[in-house]
């Protein structure tokens, strides 16, 4: 993986369009990205990582804050990153989700994110997906490195790593899960803890099943559970010494059983002989019933005959006159209606009557009528165009008022106009004249500002070389003092140091002069001898002396030299001077800024008054010409309206419009027209009648009536004929079966009636005997039934009971050790043991490159100890100091020694990870940070492990603010900061 270009619009603290060429920066293959502290160095690398994965990395990425504040509304937030992956040349593009204002109206809308990956081919870059999940998925692909080990691994985030260094076992196994994939191994975990959960369910569901087997049994049996397998109820012992005892159990309900069966058989025989003796005595007592109800029936069958004659008579007249009903219903209908078409001829002719004017009611005269209300109807519309005319002078007189006055206000105001322009234009004249020479005052302003900072400088100045000079001074006079003394003891040791050499030689050594080893007379010291380590001490106090008096000398030459460059540059009025110069001047360069600032809006209010003006005259324009047309208008329509009413005026006559006469008229029409349908209708109505009465009269006396009115009251209704009907009916038959059931011969001679109620209830008493006898039977038979499944059903559940043991303890170990309990004495879960494994790996890689950075001292050692109060172990660190053969916790190394042993460790995971991922090739490197906690020996060992990442063409990127880092780094991109936000240096 190589990142060969990024461009930024709108990202972060980066306003405007920022493009890095890495490749050209990275030429060397190593880079410095140099900047103060907030300027945006880490925001290119957010840049690449929001490209690659629409992620930001840490906390910054949880504010989901990516677009700059700094950004114009045009300017769109995106990312474009030119990266090679596995061999294929990609061109990335991502945008956010972001706010833009509205392409028609106000406001804004929401723009939705977007990522567009295109792949470099000889003819260019050609499309490879336009969709955020599809490109998603092939840049993933080809990584090979998810978002968090991405961050790791190309990045090197040296703050996240002295944490990682220092952390505790649980926080360091957060991160390395995050870079490491150990879910199977989690899976496994949580897999064997279920299975281990499901085992001792299954397990205590079995040993429920037997408690409850063995409480079945004592409900069955009715019996109580020994005490010695009360135990047993509860699943607390083995249930496999109860089945004797269900055994015996049995037994014993089987011989309840056969005694059951005895009593059971003696009382359905009872039962047998006491309903036969009931059946007869009822079969007799219902013959008895039967004779009795059918006397009884028979007797009042008899007294209802005479009071069924006169209904006999009436049903027999009824019968001979439904033959004639239908001639007798026509003729009453055709007099009712005869009756009602006379009625409403008389209503006609009263209603004619009274519009009449002596004219006879014919069609012909309806005819006329009609007509002449159709022809008015035609002048209707007139009426309508009379009230619209009318409507329309009415709103044209509005108008014209209107409009005559807003044409006399537009000419009230355009003479108006040039005075108010004029004015504007002399306010915009005064405000340009002082923008104009605002930059000349305000320069004029800064000098004099110079001026007297310098003037009050110098003074400052002059007093501190007065101090500077009496201290030279006196150095001088003290270095002047130590070195006469250092030239004395040197002359007095000088003079002493054949006394001095005496004193070295010994018997049989030789001389250092002349080389006898015979020393008869050796001089001796006068007064108090000088040694040599006097002699350097006198001349290490005058060196020291003299030294302090150059850096005084050289001091006040300085001071010298800059109050001769600030005298030159105040000039030679005094402080009080160049103050009275600087407050005309500030004053001066305030009333000309205050004169300019309204120079914008004087011009915008000239350009707006001018374009108002001209808008006033166009419309003026077009208000007099409307006025113009709206007065003819009104001239045309008035002189429609006079016409329409002369013609409306002799179509209504004598009426009040000429609606109501058309309503007079069609209303005598359709009365005409009503008298004459009702003459007709009338003659038709009593020739129908009398026909209809002649036939009637002739089929009610075949019928054998003697006139119209008696077959009418002997006509019965449907309903009343049935019911007489269905009562004589019902009597007749009644009749008949009584007389039947008493011819009948079983019911001649019969004995006297036996005693029921005796009999019945010994028939009852006999059966609840039964009853309970085959109850009791059945309960026995049940119980012995039950207690033989029980018994299977328990032998089974003791058999399953030792297998489900077995398999829990085995699969209850199992998971304890792979979750770091039971026998696994160090507390290591499964997955805690894999990344363990990873860190001793990286803690061996990185041991590499901290001894090259260390000088040997340091590498770092894996320890598989238990944590602070009894914590899971497996994920300890510590260092081994070579020096003093010591193992110490991390947390014991100074702030160098952290950041070379985090970047030691961030450089061991970066290669333990990307073999982890298949071999990722990674040739872009970013080391964020930390390099100001390193002496210079230190950064020389951090620079040249750097030095060595660049082998193989690796490119390797620096972030820091370090200044020394400019000077060691010459290939670098700067990161400058400013109001407007951040941008590269050129």
């Amino acid at each position: 993986m190589r990142v060969h270009r990024l461009t930024v619009s709108a990202f972060g603290p980066f306003a405007d369009r920022v493009e890095v060429d890495f490749d050209d920066v990275g030429r060397d293959g190593l880079f410095l990205l140099w900047g103060p502290t907030g300027a945006g160095k880490t925001t290119l690398l957010d840049a690449v990582v929001f490209a690659l994965y629409g992620t930001v990395p840490g906390a910054r990425g949880e504010e989901k804050r990516l677009r700059s504040d700094h950004a114009g509304e045009a300017v769109r937030t995106e990312v474009e990153c030119e990266v090679t992956l596995g061999g294929e040349r990609l061109l990335v593009t991502r945008r956010p989700e972001q706010q833009r204002p509205k392409r028609r109206g106000t406001g804004w809308t929401t723009e939705q994110a977007r990522l567009t990956v295109q792949r470099l081919t000889d003819g260019g870059w050609e499309p490879v997906s336009t969709r955020i999940d599809e490109g998603s998925e092939h840049l993933r692909t080809r990584l090979g490195l998810s978002a968090e080990q991405f961050c790791q691994v190309v990045l090197l985030p040296q703050g996240d790593f002295a944490r990682f260094l220092r952390a505790e076992p649980d926080d360091r196994q957060r991160l390395l899960r995050t870079l490491f994939d150990v879910g199977r191994f989690a899976r496994v975990e949580t897999w064997l803890d279920e299975q281990r959960r499901a085992a001792r369910a299954e397990l205590d569901e079995l040993r429920v099943r037997a408690s409850t087997v063995l409480a079945r049994v004592a409900q069955v049996a009715d019996v109580e559970v020994p005490e010695e397998l009360a135990p047993e109820l509860v699943g607390a012992a083995e249930p496999a010494h109860a089945a004797g005892w269900v055994r015996q159990v049995g037994a014993e309900a089987a011989e309840r059983l056969a005694r059951q069966e005895e009593a059971a058989t003696r009382a359905a025989a009872a039962v047998a002989q006491a309903d036969a003796e009931l059946a007869r005595a009822r079969e007799e007592e219902a013959r008895h019933v039967r004779r009795d109800r059918a006397r009884a029936d028979l007797a009042r069958l008899q007294a209802e005959a005479a009071d069924l004659r006169p209904l006999r008579a009436a049903l027999e007249a009824g019968t001979r006159a439904e033959p004639v009903r239908d001639v007798l219903e026509a003729a009453g209908r055709a007099a009712q209606e005869a009756e009602t078409a006379e009625a409403a001829l008389s209503a006609a002719q009263r209603s004619w009557a009274e519009v009449a004017a002596d004219r006879p009611a014919d069609t012909v005269l309806s005819r006329t009528l009609r007509d002449e209300a159709a022809e008015l109807r035609t002048l209707l519309p007139e009426v309508d165009r009379a009230a619209v005319l009318e409507r329309e002078v009415t709103a044209a007189v509005r108008e014209i008022a209107g409009l005559t006055a807003e044409c006399e206000r537009g000419a009230r105001s355009a003479a108006e106009w040039p005075a108010r322009l004029a004015a504007l234009e002399s306010a915009v004249a005064a405000a340009a004249e002082a923008a104009a020479a605002l930059p000349g005052a305000t320069a004029t302003a800064e000098q004099a500002h110079a001026a007297l900072v310098a003037a009050r400088d110098a003074a400052a100045t002059t007093d501190q070389l007065v101090a500077r000079r009496a201290a030279a001074l006196r150095a001088r006079e003290e270095w002047l003092d130590d070195r006469e003394t250092w030239h004395d003891l040197r002359a007095r040791r000088l003079d002493g140091m054949a006394a001095e050499l005496a004193a070295q030689l010994t018997d049989g050594a030789p001389c250092p002069v002349c080389g006898g080893t015979e020393h008869p007379a050796p001089a001796a010291a006068e007064g108090s001898p000088v040694t040599r380590a006097d002699e350097d001490a006198a001349r290490a106090r005058a060196d020291e002396r003299e030294a302090h008096h150059l850096e005084l000398q050289r001091s006040l030459q300085e001071g010298e030299r800059e109050l001769a460059v600030l005298l030159a540059r105040a000039g030679e009025l005094p402080p009080a001077g160049h103050e009275q110069t600087v407050a005309a001047a500030t004053a001066a360069a305030r009333e000309l800024r205050e004169r300019a600032q309204g120079l914008d809006a004087a011009r915008r209010e000239l350009v707006q008054r001018s374009a108002e003006r001209d808008a006033a005259a166009t419309a003026l324009a077009e208000q007099r010409e409307q006025l113009v047309t709206r007065q003819a208008h009104r001239t045309a329509a008035e002189r429609a309206l006079v016409e329409v009413r002369d013609r409306l005026a002799a179509a209504r006559g004598d009426d009040r419009d000429l609606t109501a006469r058309i309503r007079r008229l069609t209303a005598e029409a359709e009365r005409c027209e009503a008298v004459v349908d009702a003459e007709a209708a009338e003659l038709r109505a009593r020739t129908a009648a009398e026909r209809a009465r002649r036939l009637a009269a002739e089929r009610v006396a075949g019928a054998g009536f003697p006139d119209l009115l008696s077959a009418a009251d002997a006509l019965l209704d449907r309903s009343r004929a049935a019911a007489l009907e269905r009562r004589v009916t019902e009597h007749d038959q009644q009749w008949s079966v009584a007389t039947a059931v008493l011819a009948e011969p079983e019911l001649a001679d019969l004995p006297p009636r036996a005693d029921l109620a005796a009999l019945t209830g010994a028939c009852q008493g006999a059966t609840a005997a039964r009853e309970a006898a085959v109850a009791e039977l059945a309960a026995a038979g049940s119980c012995l039934a039950s207690l033989t499944g029980l018994t299977a059903e328990l032998t089974t559940v003791e058999l399953e009971l030792e297998e489900r043991r077995a398999v829990a303890d085995q699969v209850t170990g199992l998971a304890d050790l792979v979750n770091g309990r039971g026998a696994n004495t160090l507390r290591m879960r499964l997955q805690a043991f894999v990344l363990a494994a990873r860190l001793e790996q990286v803690a061996e890689v990185a041991s590499r490159r901290l001894a090259d950075m260390s000088g040997g001292r340091y590498r770092f050692l894996h320890s598989d100890a238990l944590g602070r109060h009894g914590a899971r172990g497996g994920l300890g660190l510590d260092v081994l100091d070579e020096y003093t053969g010591a193992r110490r916790p991390t947390k014991t190394l100074s702030g160098g020694e952290s950041f070379m042993a985090s970047l030691a460790l961030a450089l061991g995971l970066a290669d333990v990870v990307t073999a982890e991922s298949g071999g990722v090739q990674i040739d872009t490197l970013f080391v964020d940070e930390g390099f100001g906690t390193l002496d210079p020996r230190a950064l020389d060992a951090v620079m040249t492990v750097l030095d060595e990442l660049r082998r193989g063409g690796r490119t390797v990127g620096v972030i820091s603010h370090v200044e020394e880092l400019r000077t060691r780094i010459p290939s670098r991109l700067e990161v400058v900061a400013g109001r407007e936000g951040s941008r590269l240096a050129s």
